[in-house]
């Protein structure tokens, strides 16, 4: 009988060259796979971040406009200007805003919540004569922060800031103390009691005229220009907490514990690489807290943005 011929063992050159491309393909493939995974992972770590930064800073405006006795700015809009004064925005890099003024900047401004005691010394941060009441007497210069307006910021979206030299100035309209704290528009600028004089109510007596304000028996005893005529003058000034824009930065101002004057604050950042920051003060008709719409866009470091939008009403958590 003849012998079989020993059987082929192994893979032809055709074979294996075949086979080494489709590992090569198929190597390809899962690289392609596995780098779209982290892309993607890191996209969604960049989001995460920016959106969580811009949580952190939207809870900071609001927790102080819910807790706030007075929305400081946006101003409402003054008839005699040409400009929008209600609506702040800002975007960077700069571009004409939403409103009719190119040169407004952002700016959100309250009144420190009246009941907040961050050291716990029984008396209210608000407080600044610790007499158990808050804001009760401040002088022709609301803030005591010799500026006019906020001291740095520019109150009116006029594209100036602090203009002019009158300190008493408190809305920076060019016009001093000329709309007193009685819940009218005595200026007719729109807005209500924001340019108060030394005798806040402009009555022409301490206190309120003809109302013993202390409880001590006398009636409207002492200088014209003590509010709550405690024998002292102009010596508890509004607490404004500020949010405002430092290049792509946003700021938040807050006056420190037991502050000497108006100038005593401190300034943090709370959030970098922001895109847009818009502030609307929204009159609701017969109530005399307005509704505050807050816009804050960050960016990501891959160039995407979160935005988040709230609107609550300025001391609606009191």
């Amino acid at each position: 009988m003849l012998a079989h011929p020993k059987a082929q063992v192994g893979f032809t050159l055709v074979e294996l060259l075949v086979s080494l491309a489709i590992a090569a393909l198929l190597l390809t493939a899962m690289t392609g796979l596995v780098n779209a995974v982290y892309e993607s992972r890191d996209d969604t770590r960049v989001q995460n971040d920016a959106t969580g930064d811009a949580r952190f800073a939207m809870q900071r405006m609001v927790t102080a406009v819910l807790g706030t006795d007075r929305l400081m700015l946006p101003l409402a809009d003054n008839p005699n200007t040409n400009w929008r004064e209600h609506l702040r925005e800002q975007t960077v890099p700069a571009s004409a805003p939403e409103g009719d003024s190119t040169l407004a900047t952002a700016v959100l401004a309250v009144t420190l919540d009246p009941s907040l005691d961050i050291d716990a010394d029984g008396f209210d941060d608000a407080d600044n004569d610790k007499d158990g009441r808050v804001d009760e007497d401040p002088a022709d210069d609301a803030t005591n922060d010799l500026a006019a307006g906020l001291a740095g910021i520019d109150d009116d979206g006029d594209g100036l800031v602090d203009e002019g030299s009158s300190i008493p100035d408190d809305d920076e309209d060019g016009s001093d103390d000329e709309d007193a704290v009685n819940g009218l528009d005595d200026d007719g600028d729109g807005s209500t009691d924001e340019d108060a004089p030394h005798d806040i109510e402009s009555d022409g007596q301490p206190g309120i005229a003809g109302f013993d304000d202390d409880g001590d028996g006398t009636v409207d005893e002492g200088h014209q220009h003590d509010d709550d005529e405690d024998g002292v003058r102009d010596e508890d000034w509004l607490d404004p907490v500020v949010f405002f824009l430092s290049g792509s930065t946003l700021i938040e101002r807050r006056p420190n514990l037991n502050p000497a004057d108006g100038t005593d604050y401190t300034e943090y950042a709370i959030a970098d690489n922001v895109a847009r920051f818009r502030v609307e003060r929204i009159p609701d008709t017969g109530k005399r807290a307005v509704l505050v719409d807050i816009t804050l866009e960050i960016q990501g470091s891959d160039g995407q943005t979160a935005s988040l939008n709230t609107r609550i009403r300025a001391g609606g958590g009191r």
